[in-house]
């Protein structure tokens, strides 16, 4: 076993859902343990302390809910990401109030194993419509932007991006090939739901992430 990789334990109580997901994350991380409800699944994970937990909303003997607030009690240092068929407002809340570290509807695209990375480094993966859910919600529940579920990398690129430099300028400037840029910047725009350069300058000004400089206005795409 790579010691390097993160650790995750699923809590699922659908036994091919959960396979499915075992054998993803298995690329990536070590899955090291599962269960399928509220009493196994607090114990295993107090146990075997993995980095984070991928968790569904409704499990046998109650909820994921329930899972999230035991386990913060004496590990408040573990990371939680739902994911789960349920988009009510309801259950959005709920977990949010339990603590979770993102939210996701089975019906994703990305890759689940960047969208756990993307949660273990501190950013809040959720499904494009959960986060509209979020948008209406009253002052007391964090309001998520796309920007939060970008990497330290990504946010790297943005600033540059949407300053005026050129792929080939932001390559040189990261240290990292125009091939890696391209991906990051297909990753970028999806999790941002932009379609180009312009528009993702666009947002990122609006949202006040990066602000327009006299540079920008000198450079242009080569």
């Amino acid at each position: 076993m790579n010691d390097q990789r993160a650790r995750i334990f699923l809590v699922e109580d659908e036994p091919l859902t959960r396979a499915g997901s075992r054998h993803i994350l298995s690329e990536c991380y070590d899955v090291v343990g599962e269960a399928d409800n509220v009493t196994d699944s607090v114990a295993m994970i107090r146990e075997l302390e993995p980095e984070l937990v991928l968790l569904d909303i409704r499990i046998k003997e109650g909820s994921g809910a329930s899972v999230v607030k035991q386990v913060r009690k004496t590990h408040p240092q573990t990371k939680f990401l739902a994911m789960t068929v349920s988009a009510s407002r309801d259950d959005v809340r709920r977990l949010l109030d339990a603590g979770v570290d993102g939210y996701l509807t089975k019906d994703f695209e990305a890759d689940l194993c960047q969208l756990v990375a993307e949660a273990l480094s501190g950013a809040f993966p959720t499904s494009r419509h959960v986060a509209g859910f979020m948008l209406d919600m009253d002052e007391s529940v964090p309001v998520i932007s796309g920007i939060d579920r970008l990497t330290p990398r990504e946010r790297e690129v943005v600033v540059l991006i949407a300053r005026g430099y050129t792929y080939k300028e932001t390559a040189s400037d990261l240290g990292i090939s125009v091939k890696t840029l391209e991906n990051h910047m297909h990753n970028i725009f999806k999790k941002l739901g932009v379609a180009s350069r312009h528009e993702l300058s666009t947002k990122v000004y609006e949202d006040g992430f990066v602000n327009p400089s006299v540079e920008s206005s000198t450079r242009r795409e080569g």
